[in-house]
């Protein structure tokens, strides 16, 4: 008897031993990798993106949830909804309040690290059911944790939990095929929440997997099995109606508003994809323009193309797996398919977006085949055998990869040939064949992170959180001597989601599910942008004034020596001079707070009622100057245009009939034209430039400061030369870097800032004064003489309700500026309130309540 429970100790002991390490090991080696690299964890989308939601979500989630529906931080404001369900709303997120503010980077290192643990965790869960060697289970379980998809994407932290629930998933829809009690329901609803685009493939993964194995099983038992596994599919999904339906409006409006080019091509030769089985194949122009991340160990790849070589497995199922990896495989490069897994859009950045499921299968196949303990033969080897140095041919000749380097080849070959000589010398033969495979599995693994990692470059913590620190200082100090509603705006930038980080009212955002009608006024209003993102660079006076920028964040070039890992980095700057015309209002360190007593409220009167209008794309001092007139009513012409000076030119030619074209003289070693004029006014001068123009086509230095010409999409922008210059000399040097330089469509303009300022002065003087308090704009008591319409920079929704002195009002059909909120007003004394009530939340959040109630009134004598 003692024997019996000292064998039943053991084992207890032995099982939790590898359950701990198939959780703890994928997580540490991710973490040693930049714990001995010294690197951040931020870059890309996690340091200009993500990072900033989550600061966001710390400081906000039980202090002001209220601005988890809607905050006027995304943007102009906007709702949140569906930035939450996408970005915001895994468990794991919680973590964050574990440590201080200034540690989110960190904090963010150890949830990734976890969520792959947890990979490792749930994958080895799944197919320890399937065979009992520990050892292959933890080399197919480190695998699929860090695999090729996990390690290229692990920035996206959001898509990683559906990585986690994927086993558990498959494991549920087997246990429904099994008519076994499952936890199909909540895992269906667990990804939903915790990320829907990645819940989609997951889901539709599911689906074909589970039509794969239906027609395995009995023909009367197929459609009640079916309908089982949809009611409970069905059920996980109606549970999470509170937060599907807002993302689904809100994809209408933001993404799913525009429209991907459908065709029958591929989206790249089929057979680079092979390059992605390489060790260490990932580097910066992958994620950007490259292909779908596959990678897996390639030992445990041989145990995959094994399933098809077997002779224990039957040929139904070979046909029914093969045709199902086909499928996957196709879906990487063919157009339709791609739009299909990427819910109709192409991805912008990190292509193959749904390639974990594949990974998945791929290794679910290995194990398929370890369990059938089949005896390899020496026709099975030499098959391997060929299409082994195949690969590693194709990966040694190929010169067309950069990721692809000598290392990556060399690594790759080497565990290609290990591979082999385990199938064919080792494999069964002896009791340390596990262990030793499993060795060299995660070797390789090891060095693909070493290798996939180090090609990409990351962000200082220091940079982070020096930047939160001073700009959260200067905010806060904003909120408690100014309680009004108004926007705050910096002449830097560390990322577009600033306003997120510091939490102030801004313009910028990065958003995947941006407000369509906002990114189109914004263009051609002038300001940096491209499809999901964009910021306060292009602006000026005007949209100063009219957008309610009240105040702005300067950088301080006066501080006090600092250490380096205490400095903050003003990264790209905007060159707005004018900027420094307004009041100075406090000094920092390293930040000033300046004033523009010209801003506008959010709301405002205006004499004339929205009219439709028709933006000229390639003028934006015009746009600009319709939109002042649009505000006050004024037909005033703010632009007037400067004459451009005659130009010195060194090393270029003009153009024979040609006005403002010059070419590259032949042997020069600078080709530049200069242009100098003194202004008569100390107004606000400002260049306007053409789309096409951009830092690779020109260098341009003004007064020797150089511009900032990058820009995303190519569109027309506005760049401030100077202010408060009157009979100073500005001087405009252009250095061509190509042959040609076209400025025909470049122009010279005076901003009219003395009028501007008078005029604005005169509209603002009997403006309601507002205040915003959670999901509620209230104004205090004003009057009207005559009926008036109240106009806004409050983008338009019907979620907002207007009441005046508590009678419900509606909302103008025509939109100001094709964008914003505005209503009419009758003579007489006036209270607006506006209360935004996210109504289609609501209805989504009934339907999940009667989900529940109808779940549990009728599930009661079933497995979900």
């Amino acid at each position: 008897m003692k024997h019996y429970f000292t064998m039943h100790k053991l084992s207890f002991n032995k099982e939790t031993l590898f359950y701990f390490i198939s959780f703890i090991l994928p997580g540490l080696i991710f973490v040693s990798y930049f714990f001995y690299t010294h690197n951040g964890i931020l870059t890309v989308d996690l340091g200009q993106q993500y990072v900033d939601f989550l600061a966001f979500f710390r400081s906000n989630l039980f202090t002001h949830p209220l601005k988890l529906i809607y905050t006027f931080s995304n943007g102009l404001g906007g709702s949140m909804l569906a930035t939450d369900a996408y970005y915001l709303f895994s468990p794991f997120n919680l973590l964050l309040f574990l440590f201080p503010q200034k540690f989110v980077p960190q904090a963010i290192l150890i949830i990734i690290a976890l969520k792959i643990a947890m990979a490792g965790l749930t994958s080895y869960y799944y197919w320890h059911q399937k065979i009992a060697n520990y050892f292959y289970v933890l080399a197919a379980s480190s695998s699929y944790a860090l695999s090729g998809y996990v390690i290229g994407n692990y920035y996206n932290l959001m898509w990683l939990d559906a990585v986690l629930l994927l086993p558990l998933l498959i494991d549920a829809i087997d246990k429904v095929l099994a008519k076994q009690k499952n936890h199909l329901t909540l895992i269906t609803f667990l990804l939903w929440l915790t990320n829907f685009y990645t819940a989609f493939m997951a889901l539709l993964f599911g689906l074909l997997y589970f039509l794969t194995k239906i027609f395995f099983i009995k023909k009367e038992s197929r459609l009640p099995l079916f309908w089982n596994y949809l009611k409970c599919s069905m059920f996980g999904s109606f549970f999470n109606a509170f937060m599907l339906l807002p993302v689904f409006v809100e994809m209408l409006q933001g993404k799913a508003a525009s429209s991907a080019q459908w065709s029958w091509g591929f989206q790249f030769p089929p057979y680079e994809q092979f390059s992605k089985l390489a060790d260490g194949a990932y580097n910066f122009h992958e994620m950007q323009e490259g292909m779908p991340n596959i990678y897996i160990a390639l030992p445990l790849l041989m145990f995959t193309i094994l399933y098809f070589l077997s002779k224990k497995i039957n040929w139904q199922n070979k046909l029914a797996n093969g045709l199902l990896l086909s499928f996957l495989i196709a879906s990487l490069f063919w157009t339709p398919l791609v739009l299909l897994w990427h819910l109709g859009q192409f991805p912008v950045w990190y292509p193959g977006r749904f390639s974990f499921v594949l990974i998945f299968l791929s290794l679910n196949l290995a194990i398929d085949f370890l369990r059938q303990h089949e005896k390899i033969s020496l026709i099975q080897i030499g098959i391997l055998a060929i299409l082994a140095l195949g690969l590693a041919i194709y990966l040694c000749l190929n010169q067309g990869f950069e990721f692809l380097t000598q290392e990556a080849q060399i690594s790759s070959c080497s565990f290609l040939a290990l591979g082999l000589l385990f199938i064919g010398l080792i494999y069964q033969k002896t009791e340390l064949a596990a262990p030793f495979f499993y060795l060299i599995v995660e070797l390789e693994l090891i060095i693909n992170v070493v290798l996939s990692l180090g090609n990409l470059a990351y962000q200082k913590d220091s940079d982070f959180q020096n930047f939160a620190a001073n700009t959260n200082q200067a905010t806060q100090y904003l909120k408690m001597h100014d309680q009004g509603f108004y926007r705050t705006e910096k002449t830097f930038y560390r990322s577009d989601g600033d306003p997120f980080t510091a939490d102030y009212n801004g313009l910028s955002s990065f958003n995947s599910i941006s407000d369509q009608r906002v990114l189109n006024l914004l263009m051609n209003l002038g300001f940096v942008n491209n499809s999901n993102s964009y910021n306060n660079f292009g602006g000026t006076p005007i949209t100063d004034d009219l957008l309610g920028v009240k105040y702005y964040l300067l950088p301080n070039n006066d501080i006090i020596p600092l250490r380096k890992n205490k400095q903050m980095k003003y990264d790209n700057p905007n060159h707005r001079i004018d900027v420094s015309d307004y009041a100075m209002q406090k000094k920092f360190k390293q930040l000033l707070i300046v004033k523009n007593n010209h801003a506008l409220p959010l709301l405002f009167l205006s004499p004339t009622a929205p009219k439709e209008i028709k933006f000229d794309p390639a003028s934006i001092s015009n746009n600009q100057n319709l939109f002042f007139k649009q505000a006050t009513g004024k037909k005033t012409q703010l632009f007037t245009r400067v004459i451009w000076p005659d130009p010195k030119k060194i090393g270029v030619t003009g153009w024979e009939g040609g006005w403002m074209q010059y070419s590259r003289k032949k042997h020069a070693q600078v080709s530049r034209v200069i242009f100098n004029f003194r202004p008569h006014t100390n107004d606000s001068y400002y260049l306007e430039l053409p789309g096409d123009l951009d830092e690779n086509s020109a260098e341009i230095h003004v007064n020797d400061s150089n511009l900032n010409l990058s820009v995303r999409d190519p569109d027309p922008r506005l760049i401030n030369l100077g202010s408060q210059m009157q009979g100073q000399r500005i001087q405009i040097a252009i250095t061509l870097k190509k042959n040609d330089l076209n400025l025909n469509s470049a122009n010279l303009w005076r901003l009219n800032t003395t009028k501007l300022n008078t005029q604005i002065t005169a509209f603002k003087r009997n403006q309601p004064i507002f205040s915003q308090a959670g999901l509620k704009i209230k104004s205090n008591r004003f009057a009207t003489k005559k009926a008036m319409t109240m106009n806004s920079t409050i983008p338009a929704s019907s979620n907002w309700l207007i009441f005046d002195k508590g009678k419900l009002l509606h909302q103008n059909k025509t939109l100001f500026m094709k964008t914003f909120l505005n209503f009419k007003l009758v003579k007489g004394q006036h209270q607006i309130t506006l209360i935004y009530i996210p109504w289609i939340f609501l209805i989504g959040l009934l339907i999940t309540i009667i989900s529940i109630i109808i779940y549990y009134f009728s599930i009661k004598n079933t497995h979900c």
